[in-house]
């Protein structure tokens, strides 16, 4: 079974559906196996509290410092409330001695160094609680407001002025303000608008964020991820959930060699004599030359391996064997099928020749057609070695460079041949 992505609190417990406060900052972990990264993870918070505190904060205002108290009354033109902290603030109450709508306020919130008017209307009316929907800020300033008149004629258009206030309380909610989420000491990646609500929020840009830490850090066991909020109020961890990318597929066993295998089936037999093996003479097959052996059609069995008497020249060597049809006096362009070879030496100058055996992938018949077999290079050089008298099932032997045309051996002897073994099977292979 996979392992799993866990969030922890400081204490090392499950983070999820607890609350948490993080005035000065608090750590949670997220527990992911060292190399491992994520493919998703959904981090969702929420205010823990809702509840609505009501304060009558000390006033700045043009009158100083007298202060409304529910009883006496005070002029005052401006006032400016500050409660000390970022705070959500849900409502104002301010009630003036005269009778509404004759009287409002034009009213100001200060958050994050702004001066901003509150949302959704900045003019309110004076003897009842305004409600309005949480706003963050520190700081409130209030400009009084009385109907203007023209002459002795009231307006209706309320204009900046005097008017004397009895009460003037602010409503704060317990949401969580400025609420940041970092990985470790870098900057915050998430930083939601306005108070925390009360309703589960996702932290968006969380498994970017991760992931970008795990790069930096590929055998960490726990990512640190930092909650900050302005106050005291709590949050609740609402959901965490993640997802690892898969693990990368086991390693394939070695399946068999990419060239050839150097052992013909069992049951082969040999379709041709043994080469004499002992002239020196060779034809050079490398990027600019190619050989090739003509042969008569195999009438009895099927084509299961052939072996070629080469010697490296190179420390590596790497080469096609090839069988086409006969097309008159050329091979056929597309191959039959073809069969990728490597020669290794140590020691080239001293390499002595060998015999390589190409096991064909699947026997093949091929009566009633003359073939070739074609042996090109890639890499390095080897030299082909030749005999003198070639037998009668070997039509001829062919030699080519640089594309050119398919010319025959001129020596040894007058009818040379490339040496050459073929096994068939005289049965189908199972």
């Amino acid at each position: 079974m996979d392992a799993s992505v866990t969030l922890l609190g400081p204490d090392g417990q499950p983070a999820k559906g607890r609350q948490f406060t993080a005035a000065n900052g608090i750590e949670l972990s997220v527990g992911v196996p060292p190399g491992r990264r994520l493919t998703s993870a959904r981090l969702r918070l929420a205010a823990a509290d809702g509840s609505v505190q009501t304060v009558q904060p000390a006033l700045q205002s043009d009158a100083g410092d007298k202060t409304p108290d529910g009883n006496a009354t005070v002029t005052l033109r401006w006032a400016t409330a500050d409660w000390g902290e970022e705070r959500a603030i849900v409502g104002l109450t301010v009630v003036a001695d005269g009778p509404p709508p004759r009287n409002g306020l034009r009213a100001r919130l200060f958050n994050r160094g702004s001066w901003l008017p509150v949302m959704p209307l900045d003019t309110l009316p004076t003897g009842s609680q305004q409600r309005f929907p949480p706003q963050s800020a520190s700081r409130l300033n209030a400009e009084m407001l009385v109907e203007g008149k023209v002459g002795d004629t009231a307006t209706g258009v309320l204009v900046p002025g005097p008017l004397a206030i009895k009460q003037f309380s602010i409503h704060l909610s317990q949401q969580p303000c400025g609420l940041t989420a970092a990985i470790a000491d870098e900057a915050p990646f998430f930083t939601p608008d306005g108070p925390l609500p009360l309703t589960p929020t996702e932290v968006s840009g969380l498994v970017r964020a991760l992931n970008r830490y795990r790069n930096d850090h590929p055998q960490a066991s726990s990512l640190p991820l930092r909650i900050r909020c302005a106050g005291q109020q709590a949050f609740i961890v609402s959901d965490f959930e993640a997802e690892l990318e898969a693990l990368p597929p086991p390693p394939t066993p070695p399946g068999p060699p990419v060239g050839p295998p150097d052992a013909p089936r069992p049951g082969e037999l040999a379709w041709l004599p043994e080469g004499a093996a002992s002239t020196g003479l060779a034809r050079l097959c490398d990027g600019r030359h190619t050989a090739a052996v003509v042969l008569a059609p195999v009438d009895s069995g099927e084509l299961s391996s052939v072996a070629l008497r080469l010697r490296a020249l190179g420390p590596r060597n790497r080469g096609q064997l090839s069988i086409h049809l006969a097309n008159g006096a050329h091979p056929q362009d597309t191959a039959l099928l073809s069969m990728d070879f490597e020669l290794v030496t140590t020691e080239p100058a001293a390499a002595a020749p060998v015999w390589l055996t190409a096991r064909l992938p699947t026997p093949q018949p091929l009566a009633g057609r003359t073939w070739w077999l074609v042996c090109r290079m890639s890499e390095g050089a080897v030299l082909w070695y030749a005999d003198p008298d070639r037998p009668p099932r070997v039509t001829d032997s062919r030699h080519q460079s640089a594309g050119g045309p398919w010319l025959p051996l001129e020596a040894p002897g007058d009818s040379p041949w490339l040496q050459l073994r073929v096994g068939v099977l005289d049965t189908p292979a199972a």
